[in-house]
């Protein structure tokens, strides 16, 4: 590993370890949990995802001015995580209250602002938008890695989550649900797979690393923001709800949180976007990873 790959381990641990400290005198923060997840996805599906891309030859991603760019995305990156995640998707929902007009309101914005207003920024900046928005077919190392991690991913949720108690607990028949479950997974891969993929991966990671001088570096640069990006929803949106906190928490606490509960999560796509430069692989993994804890939601909202 090279010496900035390193020293930026070296501060994420550190961040992590700084987090973990201010969140542990939280109530109902479960720490345990929390180091578990950093284990399993921050550690184990980072291996793996290592592991199964072995003989990769990563694709080609085009850059004019890796810095400037970098330096307009993570900009971008700030307004979007305040503006659109702190207010906008609050001011969506209460705009469109009811299903399925809600999620189509939502998909279409996410679209616009992580996928199309970044790829607009980056064309004006001098990049061909059919080169950032690449979809090539996956080849022999791509197929494993999706095959292997779409197995893992599928076998985690069935056995520790929520998703597949929600969805026995549905009320329609089993043919609806089986006859949604395709439509839902394309869902997953466009709302979920598509834009944060593009946004934080073929944008953000794929510069940060090559201004850094360190594919180990962009990686940990990107778990970071990632993680960071979700803080102001907890803070200004009332997304701490759904993570268990009471009231909302102060901005230092909502980062910390973000950090410890979020960023490993970006780190197993980070690795095989790094190992690969695959945008379909990841936005393929991204909404199957989707698909069995938004499943009932989805047949919910659009089945009758």
């Amino acid at each position: 590993m090279d010496m900035r790959g390193s020293v930026a381990i070296a501060i994420y641990v550190l961040l992590l370890a700084l987090s973990l400290a201010r969140l542990g005198p939280r109530p109902g923060f479960a720490a345990g949990e929390a180091v578990a997840g950093m284990i399993v996805f921050g550690l184990c599906f980072s291996l793996v995802a290592f592991w199964v891309t072995r003989g990769a030859a990563p694709r080609p991603v085009e850059m004019r001015h890796a810095g400037r760019e970098l330096a307009a995305v993570g900009s971008y990156l700030v307004l979007f995580a305040v503006g659109f995640l702190g207010w906008g998707l609050s001011a969506l929902r209460a705009a469109f209250p009811g299903h399925p007009a809600q999620e189509a309101a939502l998909l279409a914005a996410k679209l616009v602002a992580m996928v199309l207003a970044p790829a607009g920024l980056l064309a004006w900046m001098g990049c061909r938008p059919r080169e950032v928005l690449r979809f090539d077919r996956p080849d022999r190392v791509e197929r494993r890695a999706l095959l292997v991690m779409g197995t893992l991913l599928l076998l985690l949720q069935l056995v520790a989550g929520r998703g597949p108690k929600m969805i026995a607990a549905l009320p329609q028949p089993g043919w609806v649900i089986a006859l949604a479950s395709p439509f839902a997974l394309a869902w997953m891969c466009l709302e979920a797979g598509l834009t944060e993929e593009f946004l934080f991966r073929v944008a953000f990671q794929a510069r940060a690393a090559e201004w850094l001088r360190s594919e180990t570096a962009g990686l940990v640069a990107m778990a970071v923001l990632f993680g960071l990006a979700h803080a102001p929803g907890y803070v200004l949106r009332g997304a701490h709800a759904m993570e268990g906190f009471a009231t909302a928490p102060d901005p230092w606490t909502a980062a910390a949180y973000s950090l410890v509960v979020v960023s490993p999560i970006g780190l197993a796509f980070g690795v095989l976007w790094a190992r690969t430069r695959s945008l379909l692989l990841v936005v393929l993994l991204h909404g199957w990873a989707d698909l069995v804890p938004n499943l009932a939601e989805f047949v919910r909202g659009w089945t009758w």
